[in-house]
């Protein structure tokens, strides 16, 4: 079986180490084989260290450089593009050719990983999004979701994963069930062709595991 690779350009460190953990946790289920049926690879040079649209256009032209003819897409936070922070939105509207769309997390890496959770816990985020200001509707700033969020995930550190077997099998089919309950992403700086990376991998590890995430 052929192997279907990615580079991916993040945002942050919270992504890098999904992805780390993530391609981890893949390539136990090939060990037997020895060839990962997906991989998803990113680097140091591939980190932007922040979501605002130039910073990553740079890193992806970095990025692209280093490693020519291979498939490199961008994840990234909502919210900055959203609110149309720094002009983010209008910036992405006027890319110049030759830069991907770009595969969003609705509408942080928070709300991401929420999504692989289920019962008490997950219906919990879920309430906290639509009460109040609505985060759902109106991302809040990091400093104002982050005490909400961690009474979900206690102890919770930016950069890291919840736990370290966060990722499993399990965690991946909620991440399935649960895209319909991603934040919502129409606002008032609409995108042409944005993409939910939650999809996305839901879509690459079903094409590739087509038995795990029934």
């Amino acid at each position: 079986m052929s192997t279907t690779r990615y580079i991916i350009v993040c945002e942050g460190k919270s992504e890098r180490n999904y992805i780390q953990n993530l391609q981890s946790f893949l390539e136990q289920q090939d060990s037997e084989s020895f060839t990962p049926r997906l991989q998803f690879n990113t680097s140091n040079y591939a980190i932007a260290h922040n979501g605002q649209y130039k910073t990553l256009e740079n890193t992806y032209k970095q990025t692209k450089k280093i490693n020519k003819n291979r498939s490199i897409l961008i994840w990234a936070d909502f919210d900055l593009y959203h609110r149309d922070d720094k002009k983010c939105a209008q910036q992405y509207r006027e890319k110049p050719k030759g830069i991907p769309d770009f595969h969003f997390s609705y509408h942080n890496f928070e709300d991401f990983l929420a999504l692989h959770l289920e019962g008490d816990r997950f219906n919990a985020w879920l309430e906290r999004g639509s009460s109040g200001r609505s985060h759902f509707k109106t991302p809040l700033h990091s400093s104002e979701y982050k005490p909400d969020f961690e009474t979900i995930f206690p102890k919770y550190i930016k950069g890291k994963l919840p736990d370290d077997d966060f990722i499993n099998w399990n965690s991946l089919k909620n991440l399935k069930n649960n895209l319909k309950h991603q934040p919502n992403h129409l606002h008032p700086h609409p995108l042409p062709n944005q993409q939910s990376f939650a999809e996305f991998l839901v879509c690459e590890i079903t094409s590739a595991y087509p038995d795990m995430l029934v």
